[in-house]
């Protein structure tokens, strides 16, 4: 399923978008609630408890990936889930009961996961996060992400206000998303190394969690990427409503352009060659918000006397982005002025340029393809003015 999710052909994506529901029902039928144990279980009991709670949970992030990548209704709810949390990775790896024994000697008991979310929530939420496992944690990003999906959604159906969440709405994200960045960096199972011995989940989650704040701040939504066109992907993506700069904003393109300058200062050619070995499809999700986000703000700089002036730390960004792409074969022309108009909206499709190699190259999953000829396309839109 996860295949067909991901392929060139969206007659294959309509019939895994209708499996889903089927496996919505399936997993419902056998619950979606789990108290924590009281009682130790023998192993082997315990390992198909485990198992099977963390085949729901795999379940549910697969929802939410849906929801994010082409803005439907995740077919499971946060509210839902009533499990508890994963255990951690060194629990449920152990090959023999006496090894499992003594990894459980090391963890806190079972937490549940909806209270682990409103945890999240709370000032010192920072303080009870610390025994989430990489697994856990994984979940919990998927929820707020979910949670920002929901605020959006009534935020456009309110007539009578601007059609934006609330400070307090974003506030009260502000504290959830630190929190979980603070127990993700102080899990020993986190890493930021996709080969990590406790597998991928840690690395996975930090795109995830790249691409919460960006959703955050911006409405990212409307792709088109449901229907696999590349002319009407680059349709969508010029037609997206443009960036109301801030503080704010301008923090989260710092990160875009953090992220740019990973696989530049690596080498984009080979990062193209090889992404398809460290790259989830979680990277590449964030990624083209990413480049999304970079390219929109460039665009919104891109105007004769921006309103409001642009900032200091604005134009610093954009003396970063211009540095990165004079290593790459998209270098900005010194014909250029610095102060025209032009200059921002060049450099943006000079962005696209180097994330559309990137997404071109090699890789597992076809609609990475797709985005890539959409990034070009949406590239030579820009450049023609």
């Amino acid at each position: 399923m996860a295949l067909c999710t991901w392929a060139k052909h969206k007659e294959i994506l309509r019939e895994a978008l209708a499996i889903q529901s089927i496996l919505a029902t399936l997993i419902r039928d056998d619950g979606l609630q789990l108290e924590p144990l009281q009682t130790e279980l023998p192993w082997l009991d315990w390992v198909r408890r485990e198992s099977i709670k963390r085949t729901k949970f795999i379940v549910y992030g697969f929802s939410n990936l849906h929801c994010i990548v082409y803005n439907i209704p995740p077919f499971m709810l946060t509210s839902e889930v009533k499990l508890t949390l994963p255990c951690s990775a060194a629990e449920f790896k152990a090959p023999t009961a006496a090894l499992w024994k003594e990894a459980r000697k090391k963890t806190v008991p079972e937490v549940p996961f909806q209270e682990a979310l409103k945890r999240l929530f709370s000032k010192d939420g920072r303080d009870v996060t610390l025994s989430n496992s990489s697994s856990g944690n994984y979940a919990l990003i998927h929820a707020l992400i979910q949670h920002v999906f929901f605020l959006r959604q009534v935020t456009r159906c309110r007539f009578d206000g601007p059609g934006d969440l609330s400070t307090e709405d974003i506030s009260s994200m502000e504290t959830a998303l630190r929190n979980w960045q603070i127990g993700w960096r102080r899990n020993p199972e986190s890493s930021l190394d996709p080969m990590s011995p406790n597998g991928p989940v840690a690395f996975n989650s930090t795109a995830l969690l790249r691409l919460a704040y960006i959703r955050l701040y911006v409405d990212t939504a409307g792709r088109a990427l449901e229907t696999r066109n590349p002319e009407l992907i680059a349709n969508a993506f010029k037609a997206g409503p443009g960036i109301k700069r801030s503080s704010k904003i301008t923090r989260a393109v710092l990160h875009s352009a953090h992220a740019l300058s990973i696989p530049i200062k690596m080498g984009y050619r080979l990062v193209a060659k090889t992404q398809s070995f460290i790259w989830s499809i979680q990277h590449s999700l964030c990624t083209l918000e990413c480049a999304y986000l970079m390219s929109k703000w460039l665009e919104a700089l891109s105007v004769s006397s921006p309103d409001p002036p642009v900032t200091e730390d604005e134009k610093r960004i954009v003396a970063i982005v211009k540095n990165m792409l004079d290593e790459t074969e998209f270098a900005m022309s010194s014909d250029v002025s610095i102060d025209s108009p032009d200059y921002t909206r060049l450099l943006s499709a000079g962005v696209l340029r180097v994330w559309a190699m990137i997404f071109k190259g090699s890789q597992t999953w076809a609609i990475v393809d797709v985005i890539g000829s959409a990034l070009n396309l949406y590239a030579d839109m820009l450049e023609s003015g």
